[in-house]
């Protein structure tokens, strides 16, 4: 008998997954999935060479996907996004937001990158230059040089941006002028799959790992608390206050949005659409 391969399922590492995986970590679910976890990047990697068959990767990627490589469908009613502030997305900067020339980017999460240059395209009206830094990096010590710093700003997300919020005289939320310019959610990521994956009751079970989660965010938030370094009380409400995890219709209508900004500013490539799977 010919032994059934297990479906590979990948998701992001940061907190803000952990109310969609937690009970899939702590195998409180009975599935046959095998789940990893790694930053966004890395994922859609894996993903676009078949090594996954499913991952909740960054919304950009699957804009970005040839569909003469490989089709991708996302899963329905299950999103990474925000309705406002998100404070896990911030631009760090020394100098005021229109004065700024040079950027530097952690790489780690392409849709947050576009959606930065939108922003700076469509609203401030500005084209800085852009350099990559580690996600490492402490903003208020990399741009203290007045003399000769590196860079005017730096984007930072996840884990990494609630590490070091308020830390520098003037920032930026991400979700927070992109809710103010466009009235809508942003969409960062969703868990999305290869048309060609036989994905049996996957979005049932991640439907149910949602559920699950989100009503356990304080005990998930006291655990990835002392992992991180991060206060509880900040890990609770950012969980339960700035992250939204549906994928409904004004949702979708700012997936859509992004989407024509982006392939208004060459960020993305034209005549994509989105393709939900069949559940």
């Amino acid at each position: 008998m010919v032994q059934k391969s297990r479906l590979r399922v990948g998701a992001v590492s940061f907190l803000n997954t952990k109310p969609l995986i937690y009970p899939l970590l702590k195998e409180e679910i009975q599935t046959d999935i095998e789940l990893s976890v790694d930053v966004p990047s890395r994922l859609a990697l894996l993903l676009s060479r078949g090594e996954i068959e499913v991952g909740l990767i960054s919304i950009i990627e699957y804009f970005r996907a040839s569909p003469s490589h490989t089709s991708y469908c996302i899963l329905p009613d299950i999103s990474i996004a925000s309705h406002g502030s998100v404070k896990s997305i911030q631009l760090f900067s020394r100098v005021p937001i229109p004065e700024i020339r040079r950027i530097g980017l952690d790489a780690s999460s392409r849709s947050s990158i576009v959606l930065l240059k939108i922003l700076l395209a469509e609203k401030y009206r500005i084209s800085p230059a852009f350099t990559t830094c580690r996600p490492t990096v402490n903003p208020k010590t990399v741009l203290q040089d007045r003399q000769d710093p590196p860079f005017d700003a730096v984007l930072l997300i996840g884990d990494a941006a609630l590490r070091h919020l308020n830390s520098t005289q003037y920032s930026m939320d991400l979700g927070e002028v992109w809710y103010k310019f466009t009235g809508l959610p942003f969409v960062y990521a969703c868990w999305v799959a290869r048309t060609e994956a036989q994905l049996g009751d996957l979005p049932e079970v991640l439907l149910e790992s949602k559920a699950r989660g989100i009503a356990r965010i304080p005990e998930i938030a006291q655990t990835e608390a002392r992992k991180l370094g991060l206060p509880e009380k900040l890990c609770r409400r950012y969980l339960q206050q700035h992250i939204k995890y549906d994928l409904d219709e004004p949702a979708i209508k700012g997936l859509e949005l992004y989407y024509k900004y982006a392939v208004k500013n060459d960020l993305a490539p034209p005549c994509r659409g989105l393709s939900f799977a069949s559940i």
